[in-house]
């Protein structure tokens, strides 16, 4: 991995630039101009300099009001924090606690398929198309570095990833990619409450489902993938037809996100 991809954020995890991708044009997308990240609510005062350092002037928090209020993100003096629900719900029950979780997913697989479900959802729901078009809008005035993030920043955030890169012609199998490395990312807090659940007295199917509401799986992305397919046909017509992105703005993401690297 790109040693500039995962950035030295103490306080947060999952936090990572999304440069560096080759589009079908040969062009890559620019290093510093777009993060994302999980929660944002326990930087650090060297996360916040750090971030002052690399030019975020935009975070937009894609959790509900809910999550929001339980855990509001720290952020640097004058940096504009936008909260734009990329679900109507909490369809991941991040807020939930160990004894709701409990009750929820004794079923085998349950877990999974609430994760499958939700991933549809997320690419065909009229409430997430309206967030990821203002999304798309911010990224278009973008002056700096924009920040984008949710609760494990692997979802929402996820999902918000992989259309920005098919309106760049990132290939399927880059942005593949970058999904999974949340899970390298993620461990150290996956296994802590893996472990916490197991002192609670956890099945291994409970344990089993709700690990799966933590992680990252390529099945859920495939979803969303196909999901696109099916509806549009391809991820261009899909960002014309729900996202609402013209021709004109897909060319100027391209022109303001990619650059040509000199050999």
């Amino acid at each position: 991995m790109d040693k500039r991809r995962v950035l030295p954020v103490i306080g947060g995890y999952n936090f990572r630039d999304i440069g560096g991708y080759t589009s079908t044009d040969g062009r890559k997308i620019k290093w510093g101009k777009l993060f994302r990240t999980a929660n944002m609510a326990y930087l650090s005062q060297a996360d916040l300099l750090y971030l002052r350092e690399r030019n975020v002037d935009t975070i937009v928090d894609f959790r509900t009001p809910i999550e929001v209020e339980k855990e509001p993100d720290r952020v640097p003096k004058n940096v504009v924090d936008l909260n734009i629900p990329a679900t109507d719900l909490d369809r991941t029950d991040s807020t939930a606690d160990y004894a709701q979780l409990s009750r929820e997913y004794k079923e085998k697989n349950s877990g999974y398929l609430k994760m499958i479900n939700n991933y549809e959802h997320l690419v065909a729901d009229e409430f997430s198309n309206v967030a990821y078009h203002k999304f798309f809008d911010l990224l278009l005035r973008e002056k700096q570095t924009l920040a984008f993030h949710c609760k494990a920043g692997k979802d929402r955030t996820g999902v918000a990833s992989m259309l920005f890169m098919e309106a760049l012609g990132i290939s399927e199998n880059q942005i593949k990619h970058d999904y999974l490395i949340t899970d390298r990312l993620s461990t150290k807090i996956v296994d802590g409450k893996v472990d916490y659940m197991k002192k609670k007295g956890a099945s291994a199917e409970e344990i089993a489902n709700i690990r799966s509401l933590w992680t990252v799986n390529i099945d859920y992305l495939q979803r969303a993938i196909d999901t696109v397919k099916s509806l549009s046909g391809d991820p261009i017509t899909y960002l014309h037809d729900y996202i609402h992105l013209e021709d004109k703005d897909i060319d100027a993401l391209r022109d303001k996100y990619l650059f040509e690297e000199k050999k």
